[in-house]
């Protein structure tokens, strides 16, 4: 389901349903001195978070944004677009990663029996620099600094469904092994999610390539299919990296891998690489919200179909 498609009615429904069951307890987490005094909120964290994921969807400016969200839910329910910069300027990047979280939980609980494998990876997304960079060429091109790093955990499922299961992001050229070392430790800390992934297979490419990085994988239980470099004058040493290229010679499940390219490719395509911002802070909020947005087509998807069946009964 396309971006533009979601109905932002059920968006702003699901982010108040956040905001109540785990957002106000992150933000607590987060600020637990923040003081009291002043003005309260006029408009609550769930309008914010819905009209971040129409910016995004739209792919709006500010004002632009402010018009449309008028339109849709009415003058006294909407910020300025200045009341809304700010506000969005406060939000924590850690809450839209737990959103992320949240959404990907319903999809597991629906889709855990069906699971195949999951395959990490990262990319990046563009911010403040779109005209140098298409100008740029080669070895100039990596000493741009404005762009966001993200590392993906993707699950795909027997039928080819597939859907994101976490996100993290960096700055410009984080180690992509560092952001996954987060990720699998998330995973074992989650009883539910551990226990829907054990003995499944775990993709990645040679960017994973480290032995700390593979023992993780191999303490929370999953099956790490990981490419190792190897070359004539230096050999496989390391028994964790050799029971990997035995994996990956013993099955041709790592031909897969690639799954996890066409759903950057399709996010990418549908809301955009490059993010109107000159904002560091808010350019990762715009690029975990597009992720969002993506588990919000598939989460939308089958509440259609339940319906649909319902209704036939």
């Amino acid at each position: 389901m396309k971006a533009k498609r979601l109905n932002f009615h059920k968006v702003l429904n699901l982010s108040k349903t956040y905001m109540n069951r785990r957002g106000q307890a992150v933000l607590v987490y987060l600020y637990p001195f923040k003081t009291k005094r002043g003005r309260p909120k006029k408009y609550p964290d769930e309008i914010i978070l819905t009209l971040l994921f129409l910016q995004v969807a739209w792919n709006l400016s500010f004002r632009d944004l402010e018009y449309l969200a008028v339109q849709i839910f009415g003058r006294e329910n909407i910020p300025d677009f200045s009341t809304y910069y700010y506000r969005l300027k406060q939000l924590p990047s850690i809450l839209l990663v737990d959103f992320l979280n949240f959404v990907s939980r319903r999809l597991l609980g629906k889709y855990h029996k069906e699971l195949r494998f999951l395959i990490i990876d990262g990319t990046g997304f563009k911010y403040n620099e779109i005209y140098p960079l298409k100008i740029l060429r080669g070895k100039e091109i990596k000493e741009v600094k404005s762009h966001v790093k993200v590392v993906v955990l993707s699950v795909h499922l027997k039928d080819g469904k597939r859907f994101i299961l976490t996100a993290l992001p960096g700055e410009s050229y984080a180690s992509e092994v560092k952001l996954g070392e987060k990720i699998v430790r998330w995973l074992n800390e989650r009883g539910f999610i551990w226990r829907a992934l054990k003995g499944k297979p775990f993709l990645g490419d040679k960017a994973y390539d480290s032995i700390k990085f593979i023992e993780l994988v191999l303490l929370v239980g999953l099956k790490p299919y990981i490419k190792v470099r190897e070359t004539l004058r230096k050999g496989i040493k390391s028994e964790i990296r050799l029971k990997c290229k035995e994996l990956l010679e013993s099955d041709e499940i790592y031909r897969f891998r690639g799954l996890i390219e066409s759903i950057f490719g399709e996010v990418k395509q549908d809301v955009g690489s490059y993010e109107r911002t000159k904002s560091f802070h808010i350019a990762q909020l715009f690029v975990l919200a597009k992720f969002i947005l993506f588990n919000m087509g598939v989460l939308f998807f089958v509440w259609m179909i339940f319906q649909t069946l319902s209704s036939m009964q």
